[in-house]
């Protein structure tokens, strides 16, 4: 049977499958590392690189580089955990950072699953790139697609490493969590809306303009961003002076406003309505723009 005509439920066996033996790999990994002494954010990098390969190598046997697109979510839960068991560190501060991430990645998860609908479907945002230069794709889909999303989502777990350098709680890493638990709120509020819009409202209007949306033209996005930007604050509750660490969740914010926004707005600039909802709404940040 080709992987086209699976159903929806069988082809969770196959990312089951493949982000195992990923996962797997990772771990062997990070544990070798550990008892050679390695440095640990040198070995997670190993590790989160070789996992990738293996993912990038099963989406080349499918023909569906979507195969990558719950990479960004269950990684990093899997390594933050590994994390705690190999360091053996449950201080009240890494079981909050471990909560924050369980509730981001996990929705995050679910909400991809929620939108998958089998090898059929492949990101717009992958098929725009093999399209467009057909010859180059094996290298656009390794290091575009693949890698250089893991590295940054790679950068910003290194704050989330640092933290366990520290133990206990303070007023500031208070904040970084709750910040972090309510962009995970902000995305789950924004996909929810952007979901029934496409079931129900898109069949009146073009241009979601309701909820979240009529404040901002990416809530989603801000929520991603917020939620990197609360870690980076839960790290700087214990250093508390502005260190190289400030770089990541900028690595994240840049990638955004220079990539994945451009993008996405690129395919939405021809859709009716869409340049006055452009000039009347905020990119990010959640305001209605003076007419």
């Amino acid at each position: 049977m080709q992987l086209i005509n699976l159903s929806k439920k069988q082809t969770l066996w196959v990312f089951i499958a493949v982000y195992f033996l990923a996962a797997l790999l990772g771990a062997l990994i990070m544990l070798y590392g550990f008892n050679q002494n390695y440095n640990m954010i040198l070995i997670t990098l190993i590790s989160t690189v070789s996992m990738t390969l293996i993912v990038f190598i099963f989406s080349n046997i499918t023909k569906n580089a979507s195969l990558y697109d719950p990479y960004w979510s269950v990684i990093p839960i899997m390594i933050v955990i590994e994390w705690i068991l190999i360091y053996k560190n449950f201080s009240l501060n890494v079981i909050l950072l471990l909560v924050a991430v369980l509730v981001w990645g996990v929705r995050l998860t679910l909400n991809w699953w929620k939108n998958w609908s089998g090898f059929k479907h492949q990101d717009w945002r992958y098929t725009k790139l093999r399209d467009q230069a057909p010859k180059m794709y094996f290298l656009t889909n390794l290091m575009g697609i693949h890698m250089i999303p893991t590295l940054v989502v790679y950068a910003q777990l290194i704050n989330a490493h640092d933290i366990m350098r520290f133990s206990g709680v303070n007023l500031i890493f208070v904040i970084g969590f709750t910040l972090s638990l309510m962009a995970a709120i902000i995305q789950f509020i924004a996909d929810k809306q952007m979901y029934d819009f496409r079931m129900n409202a898109q069949k009146t209007k073009s241009v979601i303009d309701e909820g979240l949306w009529k404040y901002s033209r990416h809530p989603n996005y801000l929520g991603e961003l917020t939620f990197w930007v609360g870690i980076y604050v839960m790290y700087f509750s214990f250093v508390q002076v502005i260190n190289f660490n400030i770089i990541y969740p900028i690595l994240m914010i840049l990638l955004f406003i220079f990539i994945s926004i451009p993008l996405m707005e690129s395919k939405l600039a021809s859709r009716p309505g869409y340049q006055e909802y452009k000039q009347s709404v905020s990119m990010l940040l959640p305001y209605r723009k003076k007419q």
